[in-house]
Formats: C-alpha cells, sequence, structure tokens
C-alpha cells in the first residue's frame, strides 16, 4: 500500500514540476515562423537594397535577439547581422545589399547566448547586378 502512494506521489510532483517549467519558461517553445526577403518583378540584384524581415513568436526580451545572415555567397561562406526588433508587428528587420549573383539562403536564428532557441531560412536568386538610385533600382545589363 505504502508503495502506491509513492508512486502516485511521484507523479503528481512530476506534473507540477512540469506545470512550473511550462510557466517559468515560456521562451523554450519560441520560434521564428517565417522568413520573407522583399522581391521585386525584376527580380534581385546586387548593388541594391531589399528589406529581409523575420517574423518571431516570442519577444527577443523573452527568446534572445535576431541574427539574419546568407549562406551560398563566395565570401566567408556567410554573412550575418543583428536584426532589429518590431514588438508591435513580432518581426525582425534588416536592410540587405546583396554584394554575389547566384542563389542563397536567408536565414534568421533566434536565441540567447549559450541557449539555442530556433531557426528558419527561405532561398532567393539574385539575378544580376543593378543601381541603386535611392527610389528603385535600376538593373544593369
Amino acid at each position: 500500500m505504502n508503495i502506491r502512494i509513492r508512486r502516485s506521489g511521484s507523479l503528481a510532483m512530476l506534473g507540477v514540476g512540469v506545470w512550473v517549467t511550462m510557466m517559468v519558461a515560456p521562451s523554450a517553445n519560441a520560434a521564428i515562423t517565417g522568413v520573407s526577403v522583399e522581391q521585386p518583378a525584376d527580380g534581385l540584384r546586387t548593388g541594391c537594397s531589399y528589406t529581409v524581415t523575420a517574423t518571431v513568436d516570442a519577444p527577443v526580451s523573452e527568446a534572445g535577439e535576431v541574427t539574419i545572415g546568407v549562406t551560398g555567397v563566395p565570401t566567408n561562406g556567410e554573412e550575418r547581422w543583428v536584426a532589429e526588433y518590431h514588438p508591435e508587428s513580432g518581426t525582425a528587420t534588416i536592410s540587405w545589399t546583396p554584394t554575389h549573383t547566384g542563389r542563397q539562403n536567408v536565414f534568421a536564428q533566434q536565441f540567447k547566448p549559450g541557449q539555442y532557441t530556433s531557426a528558419d531560412y527561405t532561398t532567393v536568386d539574385v539575378v544580376g547586378n543593378g543601381v541603386n538610385t535611392g527610389s528603385s533600382c535600376l538593373p544593369l545589363p
């Protein structure tokens, strides 16, 4: 009889422990829920700036800063920047100017130092070179 009580008591304590963990650490379920790159009709071009947006479901104060980067470029293989968080929309953004043509993965990560939270990416194709005129991108041949 004592064995049953101890087992039931242990299960009850385990349940309370799980509940407390869920209430204290909501960022454990935080996620980057999407990554998008502003894409004009004539495609992305080097030399022109585009807005990269990461959608997050937990604020930076809970789940850590958001970094946005690009892989697949011929330099060191990766470029990365800390994004500006917008709490009113649950997004983080950077202004990105491609430096190389070709297919590239644009990714976002959210993390606290020593603790990984989440990541997501989208693949884009930088189709050519361009000149940023300030209000638009002038495609070069």
